[in-house]
C-alpha cells in the first residue's frame, strides 16, 4: 500500500541527493530503462488470446515434417485408444443387457433371482 504521508517525497528526494556513488552509469542508461519499461507495458497491454497462442504454436511446429508426423501419430494413437476403451465398455453393457433379456425369455422366474 502507498504511504501518503506528507513530505515523504521530500525525504526521499533529500536522501537520494545525499547518497553518492562512484559507479558511473553507461551512456544513455535512462533512455534504455524507459524504452524497456514502455516495451514491457506494451507487451502486457496486448496479451494474446488462447486461439492466437494455439495458432502460433501450430504455425511454428507444423512446418517441421518430423514434428508434425510425431504429433499426428500421438493424437491418432490417443484417439484410437480412447475410442476402443469406450467401445469395450459399451459392448460389455450391451452384452449384459442382452444376457438378462435372453434368460428372462427362457425362464421368467430365473431373471428375477438373477
Amino acid at each position: 500500500m502507498k504511504n501518503t504521508e506528507p513530505g515523504n517525497d521530500d525525504k526521499l528526494s533529500n536522501l537520494l541527493r545525499e547518497s553518492k556513488s562512484d559507479i558511473s552509469l553507461p551512456p544513455r542508461f535512462q533512455e534504455g530503462v524507459w524504452r524497456k519499461i514502455e516495451s514491457e507495458s506494451a507487451a502486457r497491454a496486448k496479451r494474446p488470446s488462447v486461439s492466437e497462442v494455439i495458432a502460433h504454436w501450430v504455425g511454428a511446429l507444423l512446418p517441421r515434417p518430423a514434428m508434425a508426423t510425431a504429433y499426428i501419430a500421438v493424437l491418432l494413437t490417443v484417439g484410437i485408444t480412447v475410442g476402443w476403451a469406450q467401445a469395450q465398455q459399451t459392448n460389455a453393457r450391451a452384452k449384459a443387457d442382452l444376457s438378462d433379456r435372453y434368460v428372462s425369455v427362457l425362464d421368467p422366474y430365473q431373471a428375477q433371482h438373477h
